[in-house]
């Protein structure tokens, strides 16, 4: 397609003049032309009021990355959050950059070793992602090379993929969370053979629970008693053949209630001591 003179690629663009243009580099397309990845690892996508006003405001500042497709239709490799939030804010159209399409597996692998290293995604769609490639990608057979390839050791993958032996009523649950929940916590849960008490920390899970609280509930499950607090003991050697040893009766010593006890108890010996000198 010959351009108009005077007439830019973006001015075309914009008029929705796409038939026959090279599809590569920066465009402003209409936001009806572009699709989302259906295989995006991301499914839920929390927090979005922020974003969305700053795109009434200012418009997409890092624009989108997508790959051509059929016709004049283009799918999301990047951005699948931006494009959402560009809907809400009312958008029609949006400039992305085009690419060429990658290799499935390669775009696939390097999209969800992001979403690992940020903990960008919840743990159901990352576990599903992880189960996905060791399903389709003849490069990492077994979980082993899974681990290898996303930068995790083997045992943080296999439990990992056990969160998806969980029910399915609790994997929705988590699925479509608004708490943002870490992968170490719903692991912990996953491996648990007692439905009952798997029921009962999703629940705590979604109202915010901490990991520490979660492994607490674990262990007491599994009759483990609670490790008994390190007590701190220090020993000041003197120049008069005199030691004084200070023991605290918890494990939370700081330094300066360190010293604050060491003047009290300098205080009560010379009490003592004046006392009986006396």
């Amino acid at each position: 397609m010959a351009i108009a003179p005077g007439k830019s690629r973006l001015d075309l663009v914009r008029a929705g003049m796409t038939t026959g243009l090279e599809r590569r580099g920066r465009l402003v397309l209409s936001i009806e032309k572009i699709v989302e990845d259906p295989k995006n690892e991301r499914k839920t996508f929390r927090n979005m009021e922020g974003l969305i006003a700053s795109i009434k405001s200012v418009g997409i500042i890092e624009p989108i990355t997508v790959t051509p497709i059929a016709g004049d239709s283009f799918m999301i490799a990047t951005g699948h959050r931006r494009f959402r939030a560009a809907k809400a804010a009312g958008l029609d159209k949006i400039e992305v950059l085009v690419r060429d399409p990658e290799a499935e597996q390669g775009r696939r692998r390097k999209s969800i070793i992001s979403n690992v290293q940020r903990e960008n995604i919840g743990p159901i769609e990352l576990a599903e992602a992880l189960q996905t490639l060791l399903d389709e990608d003849e490069s990492v057979p077994t979980q082993r090379k899974l681990a290898d390839v996303i930068g995790k050791s083997e045992q943080w993958v296999s439990d990992m993929l056990k969160v998806l032996e969980m029910p399915a009523p609790l994997q929705e649950k988590l699925r479509t969370s608004e708490v943002a929940i870490t992968y170490d916590s719903v692991a912990k849960v996953a491996r648990l053979r007692d439905g009952n008490l798997q029921n009962e920390l999703v629940g705590e899970l979604l109202k915010g629970a901490p990991n520490r609280e979660i492994r607490r509930r674990i262990d007491e499950s599994k009759g483990k008693r609670p490790k008994a607090p390190i007590k701190l003991r220090e020993v000041y050697k003197t120049n008069q053949k005199v030691q004084v040893v200070l023991e605290s009766l918890t494990d939370d010593l700081d330094i300066d209630r360190q010293i604050a006890a060491l003047e009290e108890a300098l205080v009560q010996a010379r009490t003592r001591i004046r006392s009986v000198a006396a």
